[in-house]
């Protein structure tokens, strides 16, 4: 077995990016439980062929470029089974994936703000959703709410981080 000495910026950029990579492979191979192995599978490959990395270049795009190379290979096999495999179409979807992170960085960004702007009970109520997942029961009790009522108020919320979003984005590619 091969024996793989990590580097430290090496792992810190490959756990940076596990989100995107997963989110990349999961859209070009559309199955969940095939894309968690698949990623599996390019994890240890990235890590195999770390030399090969350049530290200070764009790691996500080298990593989407590996993957891409697994992603191919497990559509051949697909093929195998009667299943079709279109290379160009392949291609086209990862050249469109590969525009995405700009967007998903501004997005990101922009939540971040959007949150700051909201009350500060709003910001307690998403961090304990989504920030710490608890059940909708919990925090329904910690508000004093029906469960319905702070799926309502969660809804708002949300509606209103999304306005939000695209006017922050929206005002960003003006300038």
């Amino acid at each position: 077995m091969n024996e793989v000495i990590l580097n430290n910026e090496f792992f810190q950029q490959l756990l940076k990016h596990q989100g995107q990579l997963h989110a990349y492979v999961l859209s070009l191979v559309g199955n969940t439980s095939d894309a968690h192995d698949l990623l599996q599978d390019v994890n240890q490959c990235l890590l195999e062929k770390q030399s090969s990395f350049t530290l200070g270049t764009n790691f996500l795009a080298w990593s989407r470029k590996v993957a891409f190379f697994k992603i191919q290979s497990y559509w051949r096999d697909q093929s195998r089974n009667h299943i079709l495999y279109v290379d160009e179409l392949l291609n086209s979807l990862s050249e469109t994936i590969e525009c995405m992170p700009d967007l998903y960085n501004e997005q990101i960004e922009a939540l971040k703000t959007c949150i700051t702007h909201l009350p500060s009970d709003k910001q307690i109520l998403m961090q304990q959703r989504y920030g710490q997942f608890l059940p909708l029961k919990q925090i329904a009790e910690y508000w004093g709410k029906s469960e319905k009522a702070l799926g309502v108020m969660l809804l708002r919320v949300r509606l209103r981080l999304q306005d939000c979003i695209q006017k922050s984005i929206a005002a960003r590619s003006r300038i």
